[in-house]
């Protein structure tokens, strides 16, 4: 407030000057105006201070708002000048900036600033010719003088907008920009409080006792304050997530296009970080829709802390949040997002039980050519590279990933159009026992014959499947199919000890109805539920949950075997394991490529352990990606009970497969 700017300038200028204007009145009040004024003076007081007490708050004139108390002020000044209407605002302002518990230098500059618009309002009077006082008060106002009545209402409002917009200036916001916000909501809102002055002045005084009539006059002004909280309310029910509290998409486009307007004015960035939890819906499809939005209400509450007084949270939807931050430079990021982590990290508590979560993040910084519709776009982009990479990350957008993402909208309008148009192809993989060579059964993997790309690869399409939801039925395909093949290979060709794996995604493993698509596809099929294992990754059963445990029971009764794919390289741990009706682990093959090589030292003690500890728990173990005799020498050695890789085969068709089975009923260590 001292050093030289604009802001110090205002409050300094409307400070003294209207505080020597109160100083003044003080002064030039005397105990005989005082009595000359008498009863309708001291009503208009009482109703003064009850009034600034209530006061009239719109939208977002939260920090400068239109109080009711306003008219009796002006009342005040038309009946007896401007030393007796000095005097009761400012007495009023005092009052309600203690009660509020504002800062001392708040209180003086909001007297200061109301006394000085008052006295520009005053000027209007004098310059108008009427100049009442106590001693001579202003009785007989009539239509003529509506004219100075209606300037001095004008000159007030604007003179305030004024000297409230000049304390901007250290907030990266333009005196212009903050005069011009919401001035014509605010201008009609002061008026509508201003015309009934007028009306108090003329009641006041109009004869013996008709000062007694004036509280009948706030009934208008009371009924204009309930219609500005009820619109007040609607107007945050409407910008505003009614569970959280946060701002809604709508406030956050708002802030967002505020924010890169500034933003050519500010030495930092604008930032949008787009928040999704991981796997939230096991929360709420295990533990009930009213506990999933309780931990909504407490991830809320957690992200509210870690993220800077000045930010934009807001609830986008769903599970996902946004985190807007301007004026802030990379490390300030870095920061935010790792609070935000950070504030996830410890478990939440719901009916009684613990429950993690995490997020995946996905950050975008404006640019130039930013709109709020691009920046939301691309975080939103970034965020699910997040979760491709593993979930609980954060990713920075970066332009290479707007092709990536036109490609996965392609593949997701070509998926649709691949099982109509039966696109999809199974193939399959062996599954050998190490110790005998004897093939004891197939993994069916996926694939995509599009007439324009020719063979897809799965890790170019289930990524686009798993996010349209289309991963649901192009699994149940794959069951239906794997199943009628194992028919075959049973009733045609004898191979009556062949079973089949088949990969189960997360999204299906939550469905409700997947037992009995299972179910249904084995009866279907007409196959025993022995010749099925599904493959579960161990990300779709991070979370010890009832629901997933007991889908998994489920088909365990029904006699499906269960593996965990993919096993070492996500969140199981033998305590977790033991709480899991599965048969088998699969070990990644990130693990089995080292073995036998310059890798050795490393993946042989980490695939030792896993088989130790799947046998201490009566699992069976697969290793993945076998490769070279010396990975299978290794996996020997430790004692390894089956293998898959490119060493025997590679995936085939269903017709090869059959070739395969009879002419490799027994396979020798190559």
């Amino acid at each position: 407030m001292w050093r030289p700017s604009v802001f110090a300038l205002v409050w300094q200028a409307c400070t003294w000057i209207g505080w020597a204007v109160v100083v003044l009145s003080i002064l030039r009040m005397t105990p005989a105006d005082l009595g000359l004024m008498g009863e309708p003076l001291a009503m208009i007081a009482a109703i003064l201070i009850f009034s600034e007490l209530r006061p009239i708050v719109m939208t977002r004139l939260i920090g400068n708002p239109v109080s009711i108390s306003l008219a009796f002020v002006f009342a005040a000044m038309y009946l007896w000048g401007l030393y007796p209407a000095v005097l009761l605002y400012a007495a009023s302002i005092v009052l309600s900036e203690i009660l509020q518990r504002k800062p001392l230098w708040k209180i003086l500059f909001n007297v200061g600033q109301y006394i000085c618009s008052l006295g520009a309002a005053w000027l209007v009077l004098v310059v108008a010719g009427v100049v009442p006082s106590p001693t001579a008060p202003h009785l007989d106002m009539s239509a003529k003088d509506l004219w100075w009545i209606a300037a001095s209402w004008i000159v007030y409002h604007l003179v305030n907008l004024a000297l409230v917009a000049g304390l901007s200036e250290d907030e990266d916001i333009s005196w212009w920009e903050d005069f011009s916000d919401e001035f014509w909501f605010y201008t009609v809102s002061t008026l509508a409080v201003l015309a009934l002055s007028p009306l108090i002045a003329i009641v006041a005084v109009a004869y013996p006792y008709s000062w007694t009539m004036l509280p009948l006059l706030l009934l208008p002004l009371l009924a204009v304050q309930k219609a500005a909280e009820m619109s007040r309310h609607q107007e945050h029910l409407s910008l505003h997530d009614p569970l959280t509290g946060l701002p809604n998409r709508v406030l956050l486009n708002d802030r967002i296009e505020q924010a890169l307007a500034r933003s050519s004015r500010m030495r930092g960035m604008v930032v949008v970080m787009f928040l999704d939890l991981d796997l939230f819906k096991v929360v709420n499809d295990s533990l009930g829709h009213h506990a999933g939005d309780a931990l909504l209400i407490d991830v809320a509450q957690r992200l509210k802390s870690a993220v800077r007084s000045g930010d934009t949270l807001a609830r986008f939807g769903g599970d996902e949040f946004v985190v807007m931050c301007e004026d802030v430079t990379e490390d300030e990021v870095n920061a935010i997002a790792d609070r935000i982590t950070s504030s996830l990290r410890q478990s939440f508590t719901s009916d009684d039980r613990n429950v993690t979560v995490t997020a995946s993040i996905g950050v975008a910084v404006a640019t130039a050519n930013s709109t709020p519709q691009t920046l939301l776009r691309d975080a939103d982009v970034a965020m699910y590279r997040a979760k491709e990479h593993g979930r609980n990350q954060v990713v920075m957008f970066d332009e290479a990933m707007h092709e990536q993402a036109n490609e996965r909208l392609l593949d997701a309008v070509g998926l649709r159009r691949a099982l109509e148009h039966d696109e999809f192809r199974v193939v399959y993989q062996p599954i050998l026992d190490i110790a005998t060579g004897r093939t004891i059964g197939m993994e069916a993997l996926i694939r995509w014959e599009d007439p324009e790309r020719g063979l897809v690869p799965p890790g170019m399409f289930i990524p686009a499947a798993e996010e349209t939801g289309l991963i649901a039925p192009i699994g149940e395909w794959v069951l239906d199919v794997a199943l009628s093949d194992v028919k075959d290979w049973h009733d045609e060709f004898g191979l009556n000890d062949i079973w089949v794996a088949v990969n189960i995604s997360s999204r299906q493993l939550l469905s409700p109805t997947l037992v009995d698509e299972v179910q249904r596809s084995l009866y279907e099929a007409g196959v025993p539920a022995s010749c099925l294992q599904l493959e579960i990754t161990e990300s779709a059963v991070m979370t010890d949950l009832a629901p997933v445990l007991d889908v998994l029971a489920q088909l365990r009764r029904l006699g499906v075997s269960l593996a965990v794919d993919d096993f070492g390289t996500g969140y199981s741990s033998l305590a977790y394991l033991k709480r899991l009706p599965v048969t088998t682990l699969k070990i990644d093959r990130a693990f089995v490529s080292g073995l036998g090589g310059i890798e050795d030292a490393f993946d042989r003690p980490i695939v030792d352990a896993i088989i130790k500890m799947a046998q201490s728990l009566g699992l069976d173990v697969i290793a993945e990606g076998v490769e070279t005799p010396g990975q299978l020498d290794a996996l020997s050695d430790l004692g390894g009970q089956f293998a898959q890789g490119f060493l025997w085969a590679r995936p085939m068709t269903a017709d090869d497969a059959v070739a395969w089975l009879r002419s490799h009923s027994y396979l020798g260590k190559p």
